[in-house]
This record gives structure tokens, sequence and C-alpha cells, in this order.
């Protein structure tokens, strides 16, 4: 069988090589060559018997279908009878309010502050800088009636001076608030009794980010005034106390007296709202009995007509007409009873 195959392999060989050599000697001279095709080969299939016709087709003539008349409009009046399905009650949470505080040493004042601020906030967050007083005890016994949380951060250093690093403290504080609002305000502060109702007013509108109230700082007693004066100009003046938290606002770098901003503007290049609901300052409203080491100490000896260093100002006042807050004037009256308003007791 392998021979047989090898011998059909030459006769193919050398038939394409006579194919090859008759294709060049016609080229040479010049004689066209037939094209031959190539055939395909089907099978055939037998044809299918046709049956022979008979007779004729008939086709049906298409006849349309009658028209009808349409049916009569019925005037029927339109009633509607609503479904009486209980609806899902939306609940929108109510804002709530942090209220942020560093203290030391306000024994006098805490528990005045305490109460008039657990009336009206979700939270209290207090940082003890250190006090040697019964300040903590207070704070420790109003945990049982209010939402107060306390930190200690313990200062060092000469009081109200740059040794305390204030911006420190009152940031960490408002890094600590998870109220939708902030509001700063200090253990000898207490606001006006209508900013309790004023306040779900405050925080539901949605056009400013920062709120200041007028700042009324009391002078050596509840019934005068502070106000500016050259070279002087921070007494009784507006004071942005309350703000929209997680937005940004954070106090500056300043170790003493640090001012509010927002990545770099301060409050009034932001929208906000002055408010004329007043905070009141009551530090200095108590004669001699103010703290040691206070940065105004030297204000006071002046006033009192102590000697004094060197006066960079004068220290201008004008009557009080206003109405202190109601927990104010029982604390007056007990110490008016005690004859103790004016510092001349201790």
């Amino acid at each position: 069988m392998k021979k047989v195959l090898q011998q059909v392999a030459k006769k193919a060989v050398k038939k394409n090589r006579k194919q090859k050599l008759r294709k060049r000697i016609h080229r040479k001279n010049g004689i066209k060559m037939k094209r031959t095709r190539r055939t395909i080969k089907f099978r055939k299939r037998p044809l299918r018997k046709l049956k022979k016709r008979t007779g004729r087709r008939t086709f049906k003539r298409y006849t349309a279908p009658a028209k009808q008349p349409p049916p009569a409009v019925i005037d029927v009046p339109l009633v509607f009878e609503p479904v009486d399905v209980p609806q899902a009650t939306i609940s929108e949470t109510k804002p709530r309010l942090t209220v942020i505080a560093p203290i030391l040493n306000e024994e006098k004042l805490l528990p005045l502050f305490l109460e008039s601020a657990a009336s009206y906030a979700d939270e209290i967050l207090i940082v003890d800088g250190g006090s040697t007083d019964a300040s903590v005890r207070i704070i420790d016994e109003w945990k049982k009636r209010a939402n107060i949380r306390l930190f200690h951060m313990k200062q060092t250093g000469l009081p109200y001076s740059d040794d305390w690093n204030e911006s420190v403290v009152r940031n960490f504080l408002v890094d600590q608030a998870a109220g939708d609002w902030i509001m700063a305000i200090d253990a000898d502060e207490i606001m006006d009794d209508s900013f309790r109702d004023a306040l779900p007013r405050l925080m539901a509108q949605k056009e400013t980010d920062a709120i200041s109230f007028p700042w009324v700082q009391f002078w050596m007693n509840p019934q005068t005034i502070r106000i500016n004066a050259a070279n002087d100009n921070h007494w009784s003046v507006n004071k942005y106390l309350m703000w929209r938290n997680h937005i940004g606002i954070r106090y500056d770098d300043a170790k003493n007296h640090c001012k509010l901003q927002m990545f770099g503007r301060y409050m009034w290049e932001i929208p906000n709202k002055v408010e004329v609901i007043p905070a009141y300052h009551y530090h200095y409203a108590f004669g001699s009995r103010v703290k040691a080491n206070d940065n105004r100490r030297r204000d006071v000896d002046q006033y009192l007509g102590k000697p004094t260093g060197r006066i960079e100002y004068d220290i201008l006042t004008k009557p009080f007409t206003g109405k202190h807050p109601a927990i104010m004037k029982s604390y007056f009256a007990e110490k008016k009873e005690k004859g103790d308003m004016n510092g001349s007791k201790r």
C-alpha cells in the first residue's frame, strides 16, 4: 500500500511539472491558454411527483361588517370618597444645643450658672483647670439632675494670661460637642429669661451660622454697667456666643482671649445674626470679691481708690436699666439679707 501511494505521489508531481513547463512555453510564444472551470458535481435528488390539479380554484369575496352605532353616553356624576388609610408620621428630630464652659474656682456663681444652663441646654460640657474650691463637688452633685460631662485639664502658670493656652481648652470642648448648635458661655454669665423661649426659633433658622448677643458687663455692683472707653473698647458689646456645629467653626490659636473663626474667616465674615436677647456677665459685680490674679485686678483697685501702677484708660460706667434674670433676683435677695451684696463681708 505504501508503494502504491508513493507512485501516485510521483505521478502527481510529474503532472504538475509538465503543466508548469507547458505554461512557461506558451507564455514565451504568446499563446493564450484556455481556462478550465472546475465544476462541482452535486448529488441529484429524485424529484417529487406533483399531483395533478383538478378543477378551478374559487375565492370568497370579502365583505366588510356593517357599521354599528356608537353606545349612548351616560352622564354619571363624579363622586370622590377618600379612603381612610392611616398615614405614617414624619419624625423631625429636634435640634440639640451643647453648652461648653472652661472653669477654675467658680464656686460662687457656678450653682446659678448650672441651674440656668440646665433649663435650656441638651448637654453641658465643662473642663476644670484644677479648681481648689468646691467647684468639682458642685458639678458632681448637678450630674444627677442634668446631662453634664466633666473633663480635667490642669492649667499651669498665671491665670488669665498666655500661660493658660485657652484655645486648646476651648477647641477640645468644641470637638466633644454632640449638639447641632454650640453655645460658649462662662460660669459667671447668665442668659436672659427670654432666651429659653427663643431657642427653638434660633436653632430652626437656616439663614445664619453664627449668632451674637448683647454682652452686658456689670461693674462693682449689679446696678452699674461698664462701657467702652478710649483704648479699652470691649465692654458691653455684642459677643458671638452661639454657632452651628459640624461646619468647621473653631477658635484661633491665641493663648488668651481667643476668637472664633471658620477656616480663617471670623464670625463677622460668614452669615451671622445679631440677637437682642442679652447675656449678663456678673464677674465684676461683687466688689473686691473678684478672683485673685484677675487680669482686671488693677481696674478694681483703681475703682476702689487703691494705689495702682500706670493707668492707660479710664473706667466709664452707666446705670443698668434692664431686668436681671429671675435666678439672679433670688440670689441678690438672699445676699441682701446677709448684708453681703457689695463685698462688705466675705
